[in-house]
């Protein structure tokens, strides 16, 4: 039968639940509980250890029974409604039923268990999956993790486990072998324990038909390993103490004894708590934690199921960890409606007691009666599975009273939300914090004095949703042929739900086969640059070959900064930055980090050298320079003007060319074997300017000559345009006087090409031709420069490369531009290239592929990741939507795009996935260096950022910086004037943003 015919009530969004006639079951159990009671009393030491007796990857031995177990995947919820969330509440109901019909009576254990934020192992990962990191790469991620894990700006995680009994052990030992192992054991203290390779492979073999049966239910799952299992019970019993992590526990299966060397504790029972004590390995200090474990014991008769009233998400979301178990056994329609008539008869004979006795009858049991016959009824007309569970609760803390806060936190959390009932019981605590952990749990007499069982339907396990979680960002994938593909990149900040960390890395999302583009989208002011910036500065560090196209200056005073510190607040320094001598010898502005200016070229068409794009040479040989030459001048010109001198110009083109290959024949010929290199040093490179002169000495020499004007119109017009051309302030940027003014990118790690005052590329006038064409030679060159990359290396492959476009519909304002961005989406993923579009509204992108005839299967789906920060507006929020998977007029994502602070954003992830996060600037230098703030940046750009990031401060440290910088400063600088009080709250405003 469907199993979503037993889950009608859920998806009705209502389940009705049996806690109005849930009983406490006393003395339940199966024979093997009669049998253990039959059996000597063991010692009270002997008692007290914790039973694990084999412990091997998928499964483990718990006294006498065998248990296997995974991790569920969870779903990202944050922007999913209620209905929506229907699907991943029935994840585990699901699942249950499968269960019930494979195997009988199933005994299960539920966990959520929270996991300390542990970057450790990423930092180690990332440094070593970069293709060439520098020192200070190194020193960033290392430094992230630790201020990531030790300031507490990450919550816990939490994994989903499920586990499940799959097997009873009989006796393994012979009289002989039991004798010789009592000697051992009380020799050595550790008992070694034989088990028939045969019997572990049929257990390991039910472990799989339990996946398989996950599989079929539509689970994703992984593994539960050894070295998980252990976690798992050292965070029940450590509380709120690090859990140690060593190596012992890997070495083989243990045995009874074995098991306390990976979890030796002590835990004194008081009235109302555990006070637990764990040695630390590397002080020898004796450090306590206080545990108490609390317990379900009224549930409401019925729970509408609502995102709000999960409880399961709710725990999650608290500022302090809980660990939840919730074992049970799965019971068959059967063996459900036989409990349910049970309770309903028991009810009914105590209210005939009453009644005979005259007492009053409770109007509570007259409705648990009715309510029992409403459960009895639905049973004989639709019979349905349900379970006999324990729902347990575990807090910890480092005092008594700070645990005591928590718990009442808890019982007011279930009151409120589910008007349910959780109580701590006394004296019973070491016999709940056992039953905590992953197997059997408690079964002695004592422990079964109150189980606090209770009969409940199977969709109280989706009520809770404790399959979702709020992850976004990078992960690994394990494909079909085994092989793993992506990692966990560049932490960029965390989710603002939950406080998880986001990891993004443009590359990984290559690695699994997405598409090449990433987007980032929203209003000025919100964000967008500072992670853009972020990404540039890590992933150049890393060895990632950057090219930034910037139609503003932002990457390029973040490189000033960081090369020269304070240096750039000089009247003077823009001015020598556009000459092109920063760093050269006799300039008066050298770099405080010569190692980062070595590897950064900034390329300021309108502002710097003339000539410094001129195509002949920049282009990779001269031939194709003058193809990019002659496109160019026509862009610039204009097809009617164009037209009229082009037979001059190509001419021209002819000529020169000519002549320079006649000359590298020459030197050639004299020189034979030499190298490319070599020609290019000896034969300097022809220059636009010198094709245009021919033009214009063309002209002269015809005029000279006395021929007609009739004749020579079209060559005194070209010889005018192309004069007029060579003085434009904005065209000049083509024309170099020598070859000395070509760029020289080497391959370096950051390449910015900035384009501040560029006007508007859009009309026909000769401003707008002039634009156009600059936005070509710049698209070229950046093309050309993630072309022509020849590095590769023996095990990473080749150098990975990004491009990134600020303003992305400026520079795809032309059809150049277009196809730029067009083939790095479409073919970028084959050369391990990646490309980041920066853009105000998401409607550019439709304008970008607008003119492309692949652009369904080239544009947004070439796309693997977009950042959605703050918009303004309700037509531009609804621009963006499709890009988050999200209808357009979905008000509540319109709303939330709306609403984002300065540095938060949506994410989409490779995996679809959606959440906020807030971005983290992490260090002040690096929040100096993109401060673009007029009122702000001379403080901030005051402290020279040093050149050792082991030096650099935590952004928190911002407002203390920078007043020590203005109080030691000794010269006025640019700021907020100290007797303005308005623009002073504003600056301390700013600051305490810094590291929202």
């Amino acid at each position: 039968m469907n199993p979503l015919y037993y889950l009608l009530p859920l998806l009705a969004l209502a389940v009705v639940g049996l806690g109005a006639v849930a009983i406490f079951v006393f003395n339940v159990g199966g024979g093997d509980e009669d049998a253990a009671r039959k059996k000597p009393k063991e010692p009270r030491a002997e008692r007290e250890r914790l039973p694990y007796r084999y412990g091997d990857d998928v499964i483990f031995v718990w006294g006498r029974s065998v248990w296997t177990g995974f991790f569920v995947d969870t779903t990202t919820d944050e922007h999913i409604s209620s209905d929506e969330l229907v699907p991943e509440a029935l994840k585990l109901p699901n699942l249950m039923h499968q269960l019930g019909r494979e195997f009988h009576r199933p005994q299960f254990q539920v966990m959520l268990v929270p996991r300390r934020p542990d970057l450790t192992g990423w930092a180690l990962d990332l440094v070593e999956r970069s293709w060439r990191p520098t020192d200070n790469y190194r020193r960033l991620i290392r430094r992230e993790a630790a201020r990531a894990t030790s300031n507490d700006r990450l919550g816990s995680q939490y994994d989903v486990v499920f586990l499940m009994r799959i097997g009873q052990l009989g006796d393994g030992r012979g009289s002989a072998s039991a004798a010789v192992a009592a000697i051992a054991d009380q020799a050595t203290g550790v008992h070694d324990e034989y088990f028939d390779p045969n019997v572990v492979a049929e257990w390991h073999e039910r472990a799989d038909e339990v996946y398989a049966v996950a599989v079929d239910a539509g689970v994703a799952t992984q593994p539960l390993m050894r070295r998980d299992l252990v976690r798992i019970v050292r965070t029940c019993l450590f509380g709120h103490l690090p859990i140690p992590e060593d190596g012992a526990i890997d070495r083989r299966p243990w045995g009874a004894h074995e098991f306390e060397l990976a979890a030796d504790f002590r835990a004194p029972n008081h009235k109302s708590r555990l006070e637990v004590s764990v040695i630390d390995d590397d002080t020898g200090e004796d450090r306590k934690t206080y545990l108490t474990t609390l317990v379900a014991t009224g549930w409401p008769d019925a729970i509408r199921f609502a995102k709000n009233r999960a409880w399961g998400r709710t725990l999650k979301r608290l500022d302090f960890p809980v660990v939840v178990s919730w074992r049970g056994v799965l019971l068959p329609p059967e063996e459900f409606r036989e409990r349910g008539k049970k309770i309903r008869d028991n009810l009914e004979d105590e209210a005939r007691d009453m009644d005979r006795a005259s007492a009053r009858i409770d109007s509570l049991l007259v409705e648990q009666v009715e309510r029992a016959n409403h459960l009895v009824d639905e049973q004989d007309s639709r019979p349905f599975p349900g379970m006999e569970s324990q729902l347990l609760l575990t807090i910890a803390a480092s005092t008594p009273e700070e645990l005591e806060n928590r718990r009442k936190r808890i019982e007011r959390l279930f009151a409120k939300t589910l008007d349910a009932t959780v109580l701590r019981p006394k004296r019973l605590q070491y016999r709940l914090l056992y039953n905590m952990l992953p197997g059997d749990g408690d079964r002695s007499p004592v422990g079964r004095i109150a189980p606090f069982r209770r009969l409940q339907e199977l969709d109280q396990l989706g009520v809770a949703l404790l399959t979702t979680a709020t992850h976004v960002g990078d992960r690994a994938v394990v494909g079909r042929d085994g092989i793993a593909k992506g990692w966990e990149g560049m932490l960029v900040g965390r989710t603002r739900d939950g406080h998880n960390p986001v990891h993004y890395s443009a590359h990984s999302a290559i690695a699994r086969e997405n598409g090449a583009g990433v987007v980032l989208v929203g209003a000025s002011g919100g964000g967008k640059t500072t992670l853009a910036l972020k990404v540039f500065h890590y992933e150049s560090e890393a060895g990632v070959r950057c090219v930034f196209i910037d139609p503003k200056i932002d990457a390029a005073r973040m490189a000033y900064f960081l090369a020269f510190g304070s240096q750039v607040l000089d009247p003077e320094f823009m001015r020598h930055a556009g000459e092109g001598c920063l760093g050269r010898p006799g300039c008066p502005f050298q770099p405080i980090n010569e190692e980062y200016w070595r590897d950064t070229e900034i390329i300021d068409p309108l502002r710097g050298r003339a000539g410094n794009l001129d195509p002949l040479l920049t282009a990779s040989t001269v031939t194709e320079g003058r193809m990019h030459a002659q496109a160019m001048l026509e862009i610039f010109l204009g097809e009617v003007a164009w037209s009229r001198i082009s037979g001059y110009v190509v001419e021209a083109f002819s000529r020169t060319l000519n002549e320079y290959d006649r000359e590298v024949a020459a030197y050639r010929a004299a020189h034979p074997g030499a190298a490319r290199t070599e020609v290019e040093r000896a034969v300097p490179r022809p220059t636009t300017w010198n094709v245009l002169q021919l033009v214009v000495d063309e002209f002269d020499r015809v005029k000279d000559a006395g021929v007609a004007d009739t004749e020579v119109r079209d060559l005194r017009f070209a010889a005018a345009v192309l004069e007029d051309l060579r003085k434009n302030p904005y065209a000049r940027v083509a024309f170099a006087r020598e070859a000395s003014a070509v760029v020289d990118d080497s391959g370096k790690r950051r390449t910015i090409i900035t384009l501040r005052g560029l006007p508007r590329a859009h009309g026909n006038s000769s401003s707008a031709n002039i634009a156009r064409g600059i936005i070509y030679l710049v698209t070229r060159l950046g093309f050309q420069m993630l072309e022509e990359t020849t590095e590769r290396h023996p095990v990473k492959g080749w150098r990975p490369q990004l491009l990134f476009v600020d303003e992305a519909y400026s520079v795809a304002s032309t059809g150049e531009g277009r196809d730029l961005i067009s083939f790095v989406l479409k073919q970028g993923r084959a050369f391990n290239i990646g490309i980041v579009l920066i853009t105000q509204q998401a409607g550019d992108l439709a304008r970008i592929e607008s003119e492309d005839l692949d652009a369904k299967a080239a544009g947004t789906n070439q796309i693997h990741t977009v950042f959605a920060f703050r918009h303004h507006s309700d037509a531009d929020a609804a621009q963006t939507l499709p890009l988050l998977n999200r209808a357009p007029a979905e008000r509540s994502m319109i709303e939330t795009l709306k609403s984002m602070r300065d540095g938060e954003c949506v994410m989409r992830d490779v995996d679809a996935e959606l959440a906020s996060v807030e971005v983290d600037r992490a260090f002040f230098e690096f929040a100096a260096a993109i401060q673009s703030n007029p009122h702000l940046e001379a403080r901030f750009k005051a402290i020279d950022p040093s050149p050792d990031v082991d030096e650099w401060r935590w952004v928190d440290e911002a407002s203390v910086l920078v007043d020590e910088a203005a109080a030691a400063s000794t010269r006025h600088v640019v700021g907020p004037g100290d007797d303005d009080p308005a623009e002073e709250e504003e600056f301390l405003t700013d600051l305490s943003r810094v590291d929202s």
